[in-house]
């Protein structure tokens, strides 16, 4: 099956759904980029320096490119900025709020991870099976600024 659809949307369902991370403000894609925006003040624990950085910048700003998909693990490249300053080198900072907020939507540890180069794996095949068992994404990409997936159901 091929789908397309607006990251907007995705964040909708995934409201319904109860599964979207409260830090998500909005999300909108454009060409081959996600634009995300995050209010960190709902993160409910950060590590001391995140803590300092959220009270001078509490929106956040990302770019977020898919620059891979290969063996059902899409990597993202993340271009992070807080009040227009850039930001990305903190991701890493940001890798255990991360980790908790993926545990607490009930999904395996490790399905994401916070790499030091301002990229972030996704584990989509482990997520799916966890989430919606049966569904096997083959492909994945951005454009015009919607995701198209190639998927199969078992």
């Amino acid at each position: 099956m091929h789908i397309r659809i607006a990251p907007e949307e995705v964040l909708g369902l995934a409201r319904i759904a109860h599964q979207a991370p409260p830090i998500i403000t909005s999300v909108v894609g454009d060409g081959d980029v996600i634009r995300v925006v995050a209010d960190l003040r709902r993160l409910e624990t950060l590590p001391g320096p995140l803590k300092l950085a959220v009270k001078i910048a509490p929106i956040v700003r990302a770019d977020v490119k898919l620059a891979g998909f290969e063996r059902g693990v899409a990597t993202l490249s993340v271009e992070v900025n807080a009040a227009g300053l850039p930001a990305h080198r903190l991701l890493s900072l940001a890798a255990a709020p991360i980790e908790q907020e993926v545990a607490k939507q009930g999904l395996p540890p490790g399905v994401v991870d916070v790499q030091p180069d301002a990229r972030i794996a996704v584990d989509v095949e482990r997520l799916l099976e966890a989430k919606v068992p049966g569904l096997t994404v083959t492909h994945a990409k951005v454009e015009d600024g919607q995701i198209v997936l190639d998927a199969s159901v078992a």
